[in-house]
């Protein structure tokens, strides 16, 4: 359960991971480069920075909004109530995932800075090391169990986990096979339903559509679409 640690009267922290001797200079990206500790960046829906020190490896990223309100504010976001904000709901419910053995993440800690009735959030969730994006092996020609990608969102859907963005960037495989599940930004648990787990699985194909007709490079057919179906619903895998 996370804890909530007051710094000043408009920053607070939220605390999933207690042992770690997080403060607010964790949510500094000059803070981890000045200690030579910021070991990458990466863009998407905002910036990135990869953080490696001798307590581990970890993702640190700040919200951001999408669509024309981003143009008049980028980062804020109407504040109610804490437990209303998107970092409370993202490690909440990366908590209670870990806690079903789902193959997430594990959260770390959360920051809310208050500025008059708005707010401005970051995550810090642990790195999945030498875990690769399906995006990327897919443009790499690199073998992928479709029929196990099926069978982990499955699993999320049988414990009523919606992804809101479920695409190719947000599914990633180890050095094992693992299958993994990233970025839970404005997802939630819900009632199991055929049409929000069935819109899942079509957001995922429209992904794997799109960026099949941008790179010539990308290795995916109906077939795989097929075998994805096939450890979706249980069906017995083909040789």
């Amino acid at each position: 359960m996370l804890q909530r640690q007051l710094v000043t009267n408009n920053i607070e922290l939220l605390l999933s991971d207690t042992i770690l001797p997080i403060t607010e200079d964790w949510f500094s990206a000059d803070y981890w480069q000045s200690r030579n500790e910021l070991v990458g960046t990466a863009t998407g829906r905002g910036t990135v920075w990869f953080i490696e020190n001798n307590y581990g490896a970890f993702v640190l990223r700040k919200y951001r909004r999408g669509g024309l309100i981003a143009k008049l504010l980028k980062f804020r976001f109407f504040f109610k109530n804490m437990e209303k904000t998107r970092v409370f709901q993202e490690l909440t419910l990366l908590e209670y995932m870990v806690e079903k053995g789902l193959p997430v993440p594990r959260a770390i800690a959360g920051k809310v800075n208050q500025y008059n009735g708005f707010y401005e959030a970051f995550i810090l969730i642990e790195t999945l090391k030498e875990a690769k994006e399906l995006f990327h092996l897919l443009r790499a020609n690199k073998a992928v169990h479709w029929y196990s990608i099926g069978q982990t969102i499955k699993r999320f859907h049988e414990e009523g986990i919606y992804h809101s963005d479920l695409n190719c960037h947000n599914i990633m495989i180890d050095q094992t096979q693992k299958i993994w599940l990233i970025d839970f930004d404005k997802c939630d648990q819900r009632p199991q339903n055929d049409e929000w787990q069935n819109s899942n699985l079509q957001r995922l194909l429209r992904s794997l559509e799109k960026e099949n007709d941008l790179h010539n490079d990308i290795h995916f057919n109906e077939h795989h679409w097929a075998q994805l179906l096939e450890g979706y619903h249980g069906k017995t895998e083909k040789n």
